[in-house]
């Protein structure tokens, strides 16, 4: 019996995905808690209208990621995901989580790691950059507050802290960026009236630049730290609003 499970019968494309994405949101959801055996083979590819291999390939990829076991007997058991998964994880499910209020709280934990991550990025940044990457960054700061509004902000945003990657030299961080900027990036409804928001409220970037194109490492960690970070009670992020249509 599959009683209480939200799992549908896939399209005829990139089938072993499409099962992956919905078994991965089940689990995080807590529709399987940890410890919990998720349906057999058999029982998957009957509700998810998809053959035994599917199923097979898409419960490796899950191992794979951390979120199940298969044990003994050929059982899959539930791992607790937040002490076996990786940043990758974040990324999957704002991508594919259907709802929005469910991905709320992940999706505020990931800005306020960006905040205490992009804090050591800059300090690095400022001790370490050449003079390409400080021109750069001013420049794309000017970039930023001629554009002011819009989905371009969120590449040129984007450009801005791969540079500071780019000037800190450090891969650990470059790697958790990948994952983290998927994970904010996922939906455009909620990143970007947010993203408006900040950029606003902290002039674009530019105290971050200009402490970078300085050398004061201590000025960029405390520049970039009141950008990220928000004002007391300002929310991290909020349902999604009706954009503003220019006319």
């Amino acid at each position: 019996m599959l009683l209480g499970m939200a799992l549908h019968a896939v399209q005829k494309r990139s089938l072993p995905d499409k099962v992956f994405e919905q078994l991965t949101v089940e689990i995080v959801s807590g529709r399987y808690s940890p410890g919990a055996t998720i349906p057999s083979e058999r029982d998957l590819s009957e509700v998810l209208a998809v053959n035994r291999h599917v199923v097979r390939e898409a419960t490796k990829r899950l191992e794979q990621i951390g979120l199940v076991k298969t044990v003994q007997g050929g059982r899959t058991t539930v791992l607790d995901f937040r002490q076996t998964a990786g940043l990758d994880l974040l990324a999957i499910v704002a991508e594919h989580a259907e709802a929005v209020e469910a991905l709320l709280p992940m999706l505020a934990a990931t800005l306020e790691m960006r905040a205490g991550v992009g804090v050591d990025l800059a300090r690095l940044c400022a001790l370490r950059a050449g003079s390409d990457v400080r021109d750069e960054l001013l420049e794309i700061c000017g970039e930023l507050a001629r554009v002011a509004e819009g989905a371009e902000l969120l590449a040129l945003d984007q450009r801005f802290w791969q540079r500071v990657l780019d000037g800190a030299g450090n891969l650990a961080y470059q790697l958790a960026f990948n994952s983290l900027i998927r994970a904010v990036h996922a939906r455009h409804e909620l990143s970007l009236p947010w993203l408006e928001q900040e950029l606003a409220r902290s002039d674009y970037r530019r105290p971050i630049a200009a402490a970078i194109a300085g050398g004061d490492a201590d000025a960029a960690a405390a520049a970039t730290r009141s950008a990220l970070t928000p004002p007391e009670g300002y929310p991290l992020l909020a349902p999604p609003r009706k954009r503003r249509v220019r006319p």
